[in-house]
C-alpha cells in the first residue's frame, strides 16, 4: 500500500489513442457470457483473438475468487501516432500481486521463450522481446507493470499526473472499457466508414478528445460517445449549440413499429442549410430546380411549400407486416398547412382524392394527375401517390393506407412502442433527448453505417436490433447506442455481408457445398447479372466473374462445376472459378424460350421450335423424342425413384407442362418418350353435362413431380386456381382436382405431407392429398411470377420449414403450422439459396435484396 500509483497517471497526454479497462474481470465476464460471441469471433478480422477466447473458456481460472481478486487492477493502453503508430504503451496495475514485481529479476533465469531476453541496467532493468519491426520494454514500475515499444519512455516513466490525459465526460469505472481518441485518431478510423461521414468530419472541429465508454453485458451492448464539437459554418455551429429535447414523434410509434428514424436537429431551412455545407453547388442548384418548378405549377415558392408550416421534427417508421413506410412531419402552424394543401390542390399538378374510408376513418389521397405521370415517366421518374391524415401536431403519410390506419389506430390507442418490454431493454434509462434517433431491425433494414464492409460495420451487424442517439448540448455531442442481439432465435447477419456485386443482378442464387471452411472445402455461390454471371467464394468474398453477349445463366452441376449458358444456347461447363472446361464452350444455336435447368450433370435447354436439347459433360448434344406443340416456357421438372431391387434399375421421369390454352400435362423418360395414357388434359368435370369441358387451363411455371406412399404424382395448378393431382398413368388422385380461391402464378411445393402454394393476393395455402385445405393470408404481401416458394429444415426437426418471396423486398418464413419464424421475414427477393449446418455451424441463407446487394444470413 506504501508508494503506490495510479495506472492512468503514467500515461502520456500527447497519445492519440487510449483505452482505460478499470476492471478486467468485469470485462471478461462480460464478454464470456455475451450472447453473441461466437458470431462476433466469427469474423476474419478478429481471427487473432480466437484462441485467446478459447482459453480464456476452458480455463477454470477465471472463476477462482483468487485470481479474481488479483488481478482486478486498472489497464491502461495508449498509442502514439494516429496514421501511424510510433509507440505503444501498456500499464497494468498489478494489485495484491504487486509484492512479485520486486523478484522480477528473478523470473529472468526461469524464462525460457523465443525471442524474450533480460537486459540487466540497474533500474532500468528490463525483458525485451524482439520482434522483426518492433521490441517491446517491459519491466516493472512501483506497483506496475509497464510494457512499451520505445526505449526512451521506459526509461522515463514517471508518475506525470498528466491532467491533459483525464477524462472529462465520461467516467471510466461506469464502463467496461473506456477510450480517449484524439482528433487525428477519431477522423482516421471513422473517416473510412461513409462518404458522408468523412464530409461531416471535415467541417467540424474538435474541441478536445472524444471519450468513448463500452459495456458488454449478456444480451446488450452499450456505447458511449461524447465530444465537445464546433464548426466555423454558421449553420452547422448553430445546430451545434442548441440543447436537444425529447421528440415528441418518439412517444408515440406505434408498439408494432420494426424501424423508427427521427430528425430533430432543426427546421427544414436550417436542416438545408447545414446539408449545403457538404454538398455545395450541386445541391443549391437542384433546390434552385425545384423551387423554379414549384413557382410555375404550384405558384408558390419551395420555401412557402416546404418551410412555412412545417416544425422541427421529421420521422418515418415501418410496422411489422406492412411494407411502405410511414412519414411523420410536424406541424407548426396548422393555418398555413391548410392554406399550401388548398392551394396546392387547386394547380394542375396535384388533387385530393377523398374518397377512401376505411374502418370509419377518410383517408384523402394526394394524387398526380395521369398526363403529368405519364410525362414524367419518360425521364424514369415516378411521383408517389400517399394517403395522409393529421393526428394531433403531426401529419402522417403513406402509400399504403392500411399501414397508415394502423398506425393511426395504435397511437388512439395509446399503443406505443415506449410501453412494450423490447423497447425499455434497449432504451434502458438513458434520456430520450436527441437531435437524430434511429431505431433499427436488420430484418427489414440496413442503416448507413453497416453498408461499408469495415471491422465496425461487421461488428454492428451481428445485431438484430439497435437503438442510436445523437444530441447536442452547447456544443457537446453526445451519441448512445444500444444493440440488442436478439432472444436467441430467429437470424443473424453474417459479417462482411451484405457485399456489392457487379452488374444488374438477377433474383436467383444458386450455391454448391456446404459451409466454407478453413480448410479449404469447395463452396461457391453463384449468381447471374444480365451478360455476365459471378462466382463468389463465401470464405473470403473473392469473386470472379465469366461475361459474353446476351442473358447470361448459371446452373450448378457439383460441387466443382457449374453450367453458364446465354440465350442464344451457348453453352459453357465451367469450374468453380468460372474456367471453362476443356472442349467448351459449345455453341447449340438455340434461341432459349426458358431458362435452362441441370439434372443427373445433364443440361436441359428448351428451343422455341418446341424441342428439348440435352448436353452431356463431355459437350455432347442430342434433342429428345418428343417434340411440343408449342415451345416450353419453363423447363422440365425431375424426379428418380430409387430401387431396392438390381443396382441400376432406378426409374426417373420428366414433366412438362406447354402454356397454351390446350391445357396439357407430360409425364416422360428421360429421353423424353411420354409414359402411356400421357399428355393428361388439365380438366374439371362439368356438374351439369355427362362430359368433361376443357377449362382455359393456362397456368404458369413447371409442373410438381414427387413420389409419396410409393406412388409417382404429378401435380399442377392453374392461374385460375384449379389444382390437379395425377398418378403415373395420368388418373386423378381423389379427391382432386379441387378449386382454390385466387390467381396462382407459382407452382405448389411438397413438404413430404402437405402441398403448399401461394395466391397473387397474398394466400399461403396448406393442401393435403386427402383435400384438407387451410390458409393464411400474409398482410401485404403479394405473389406473381417472381416470386419462389422453397422447404428448408431450417431447426433440424426433420420437418421442413415453408419460405416464401414475392414481389416485395420481404422473405417470410412459417412453420407447417403457419407460425411465422423468428427474425422474418428478410429484406430478400426471388430465389435465396440454403445451406445445410454442418458439425457445430448452424444453417445459412444467402439472398439478393432489392439494392442489389448479397445477402448471409446465419440460424441462430
Amino acid at each position: 500500500m506504501i508508494g503506490r500509483v495510479r495506472a492512468d497517471t503514467v500515461i502520456p497526454g500527447t497519445a492519440d489513442f487510449r483505452l482505460s479497462i478499470h476492471n478486467p474481470i468485469r470485462l471478461i465476464d462480460g464478454i464470456m457470457s455475451h450472447e453473441s460471441l461466437q458470431e462476433i469471433i466469427s469474423a476474419p478480422a478478429l481471427s487473432p483473438v480466437v484462441p485467446v477466447i478459447h482459453t480464456l473458456k476452458e480455463t477454470p481460472l477465471t472463476k477462482n475468487p483468487l485470481v479474481r481478486l488479483a488481478v482486478r487492477g486498472n489497464i491502461e493502453l495508449a498509442i502514439l501516432g494516429s496514421e501511424q503508430i510510433e509507440t505503444i504503451i501498456a500499464v497494468w496495475d498489478m494489485g495484491l500481486l504487486s509484492p512479485l514485481l520486486r523478484i522480477f529479476p528473478v523470473f529472468s533465469r526461469f524464462a525460457n521463450i523465443p525471442n524474450l531476453y533480460y537486459v540487466q541496467a540497474g533500474r532500468n532493468s528490463r525483458f525485451e522481446y524482439r520482434m522483426n519491426d518492433m521490441t517491446f520494454f517491459i519491466g516493472p514500475y512501483r506497483n506496475l507493470l509497464f510494457i512499451t515499444t520505445s526505449s526512451a519512455d521506459f526509461e522515463r516513466r514517471t508518475d506525470t499526473h498528466s491532467s491533459e490525459a483525464g477524462y472529462n465526460i465520461i467516467k471510466p469505472s461506469s464502463f467496461h472499457a473506456a477510450m480517449l481518441i484524439s482528433p487525428n485518431f477519431f477522423n482516421a478510423v471513422l473517416g473510412e466508414q461513409d462518404s458522408a461521414i468523412a464530409a461531416v468530419l471535415g467541417n467540424i472541429e474538435f474541441d478536445y478528445m472524444a471519450e468513448i465508454g463500452l459495456s458488454i453485458h449478456s444480451k446488450k451492448v452499450e456505447l458511449r460517445l461524447a465530444a465537445p464539437l464546433s464548426s466555423r459554418q454558421a449553420a452547422l455551429s448553430r445546430l451545434l449549440e442548441q440543447r436537444s429535447q425529447m421528440p415528441v414523434i418518439s412517444e408515440r410509434f406505434p408498439a408494432s413499429v420494426r424501424y423508427a428514424t427521427v430528425l430533430s436537429a432543426g427546421t427544414l431551412e436550417e436542416l438545408y442549410q447545414s446539408v449545403s455545407v457538404f454538398s455545395g453547388p450541386d445541391m443549391e442548384d437542384a433546390v434552385s430546380r425545384a423551387d423554379s418548378s414549384s413557382r410555375a405549377i404550384l405558384r408558390m415558392s419551395l420555401a412557402e411549400l416546404l418551410f412555412s408550416w412545417t416544425g422541427r421534427e421529421f420521422a418515418v417508421f415501418g410496422i411489422e407486416g406492412r411494407p411502405h413506410p410511414v412519414y411523420a412531419i410536424q406541424i407548426a402552424d396548422e393555418q398555413k398547412r391548410r392554406e399550401v394543401f388548398d392551394r396546392a390542390f387547386r394547380s394542375i399538378a396535384l388533387s385530393e382524392n377523398v374518397r377512401l374510408v376505411l374502418d370509419g376513418v377518410r383517408l384523402p389521397r394526394i394524387e398526380v394527375p395521369e398526363f403529368l405521370q405519364s410525362l414524367l415517366r419518360r425521364w424514369d421518374i415516378f411521383l408517389p401517390s400517399p394517403y395522409y391524415t393529421i393526428h394531433g401536431d403531426f401529419l402522417f403519410a403513406s402509400e399504403s393506407a392500411e399501414a397508415l390506419l394502423s398506425a393511426l389506430r395504435a397511437m388512439q390507442r395509446n399503443d406505443v412502442l415506449p410501453r412494450t418490454p423490447a423497447w425499455r431493454e434497449i432504451a434502458g434509462g438513458n434520456s430520450g433527448a436527441s437531435a437524430f434517433s434511429l431505431y433499427y431491425s436488420l430484418d427489414l433494414s440496413t442503416p448507413f453505417f453497416l453498408r461499408r464492409n469495415t471491422v465496425l460495420s461487421g461488428f454492428l451487424s451481428v445485431y438484430r436490433q439497435g437503438l442510436v442517439r445523437m444530441s447536442f448540448d452547447r456544443g457537446l455531442v453526445d451519441v448512445s447506442i444500444a444493440l440488442v442481439p436478439g432472444s436467441g432465435g430467429g437470424v443473424t447477419l453474417i459479417s462482411s455481408f451484405p457485399i456489392e456485386a457487379r452488374g444488374r443482378l438477377s433474383n436467383r442464387v444458386f450455391g454448391t457445398g456446404g459451409l466454407p471452411n478453413e480448410q479449404g472445402e469447395q463452396s461457391r455461390i453463384f449468381i447471374s447479372a444480365w451478360d455476365t454471371v459471378l462466382s463468389i467464394d463465401p470464405l473470403d468474398n473473392s469473386i470472379h466473374q465469366f461475361s459474353g453477349q446476351g442473358q447470361h445463366w448459371i446452373i450448378p452441376v457439383d460441387t466443382e462445376s457449374a453450367w453458364v449458358v446465354n440465350d442464344r444456347g451457348r453453352v459453357t461447363l465451367t469450374d468453380g472459378n468460372l474456367e471453362p472446361v476443356h472442349g467448351f464452350p459449345v455453341p447449340t444455336g438455340l434461341r432459349l424460350t426458358s431458362p435452362p435447368v441441370s439434372y443427373n450433370g445433364i443440361l436441359y435447354l428448351c428451343d422455341e421450335d418446341g424441342k428439348v436439347h440435352t448436353v452431356n459433360t463431355n459437350g455432347a448434344v442430342s434433342i429428345w423424342e418428343t417434340t411440343f406443340f408449342t415451345a416450353l416456357r419453363s423447363p422440365p421438372s425431375f424426379l428418380t425413384i430409387s430401387s431396392r431391387g438390381l443396382r441400376g434399375n432406378d426409374r426417373s421421369f420428366a414433366a412438362v407442362y406447354p402454356k397454351s390454352f390446350f391445357g396439357e400435362i407430360w409425364l416422360l423418360d428421360l429421353n423424353g418418350n411420354p409414359l402411356p395414357n400421357w399428355p393428361a388434359l388439365l380438366t374439371i368435370e362439368n356438374e351439369n353435362e355427362e362430359d368433361f369441358y376443357i377449362d382455359s387451363g393456362i397456368g404458369f411455371g413447371s409442373p410438381l413431380l414427387f413420389a409419396h406412399n410409393n406412388r409417382v404424382l404429378v401435380v399442377f395448378v392453374s392461374q385460375a386456381g384449379e389444382l390437379f393431382v395425377f398418378d403415373e398413368n395420368a388418373a386423378f388422385v381423389s379427391p382432386f382436382p379441387i378449386v382454390l380461391d385466387g390467381v396462382f402464378y407459382l407452382q405448389p411445393v411438397f413438404d413430404g405431407e402437405y402441398l403448399w402454394l401461394a395466391s397473387g393476393e397474398g394466400a399461403l395455402f396448406r393442401v393435403g392429398l386427402d383435400g384438407e385445405v387451410l390458409y393464411q393470408y400474409i398482410t401485404g404481401f403479394s405473389v406473381m411470377e417472381e416470386g419462389y416458394i422453397t422447404l428448408f429444415d431450417s431447426d433440424g426437426d426433420g420437418i421442413p420449414e415453408i419460405f416464401i418471396t414475392g414481389e416485395g423486398n420481404a422473405l417470410y418464413a412459417y412453420t407447417r403450422n403457419f407460425r411465422s419464424l423468428e427474425g422474418f421475414p428478410l429484406p430478400v427477393w426471388g430465389r435465396p439459396h440454403f445451406v445445410k449446418g454442418q458439425g457445430n455451424r448452424k444453417p445459412e441463407i444467402f439472398g439478393i435484396g432489392m439494392d442489389q446487394r448479397l445477402y448471409r444470413w446465419q440460424f441462430r
